[in-house]
């Protein structure tokens, strides 16, 4: 069926001397691509490292994608090399000038192709991707982090997995030597009436699962993903916060 999205995107600064995060949302040829990227490597290092991720794979997911066949297979491949590629990138900038030397970033993203019955969700590092449907929110990603692994291997609980030590402590980013296996890629599939949250750690970190359901079950979306990095920063967090919401309407 005929659908269109509706977006509301924010990135605040916060306590920080620079913003590290970079959002993009783009629709073109039939393709929509947002993106959320939280920069590591310090000051000047993290925010190059996430602009220029987006650039990256922006560039190879619309240089590309309007000439594949539009399979899941093929665009599932798709997503992969633009991460592939933005890691190489970083890469190249890192060994051609020594202040961005072990720069990196995570990142989270969602694409969709003109008449797909699915959107295609990745993520690299801790940044999250939520989903909204009949009024429960759903994590569909899941954290790189050595304290999720802990819990995956059962290690710790889940909630303990939020005040863990190792929770910022991150094993798969952009900027890596070894990138083995790429981004994780969800199918998750696409209907009228929900509402998806690809958001940085800043925010995610800040607002407990509960209060963050019942701000996307009750609130419209215009001004809402500013007013939930708002309530991260007033909540404590002392990161860069950053929100690309997505409403998915029946055309």
């Amino acid at each position: 069926m005929p659908i269109e999205f509706k977006v509301s995107s924010e990135s605040l600064q916060g306590l920080r001397s620079n913003n590290e995060d970079a959002i993009k949302c783009t629709m073109a040829d039939g393709l929509f691509l947002a993106l959320v990227a939280d920069g590591m490597g310090g000051h000047a290092s993290g925010e190059v490292a996430s602009t220029e991720s987006i650039k990256s794979i922006e560039q190879e997911v619309f240089d590309q994608g309007p000439f594949l066949d539009g399979s899941e297979g093929g665009d599932t491949a798709l997503i992969h090399q633009g991460y592939i590629s933005a890691n190489q990138s970083l890469l190249n900038l890192s060994r051609a000038n020594p202040k961005f030397l072990n720069m990196g970033t995570t990142m989270v993203g969602l694409f969709y192709r003109e008449n797909s019955p699915n959107v295609l969700i990745s993520n690299l590092g801790d940044r999250r991707c939520y989903v909204l449907e009949d009024q429960k929110l759903s994590l569909i990603t899941a954290d790189h982090s050595f304290a999720h692994a802990l819990y995956i291997a059962g290690s710790i609980t889940l909630a303990q997995v939020a005040t863990h030590p190792f929770r910022n402590r991150i094993y798969k980013y952009l900027g890596s030597k070894d990138l083995t296996g790429g981004p994780d890629v969800f199918i998750h599939h696409l209907r009228p009436g929900q509402r998806y949250l690809i958001c940085s750690d800043g925010l995610s970190g800040s607002i407990n699962s509960a209060d963050l359901q019942n701000y996307l079950a009750t609130e419209p979306l215009e001004g809402l993903s500013l007013k939930l990095c708002q309530i991260a920063l007033k909540n404590g967090s002392t990161d860069n916060t950053s929100a690309i919401i997505i409403d998915v309407l029946e055309t």
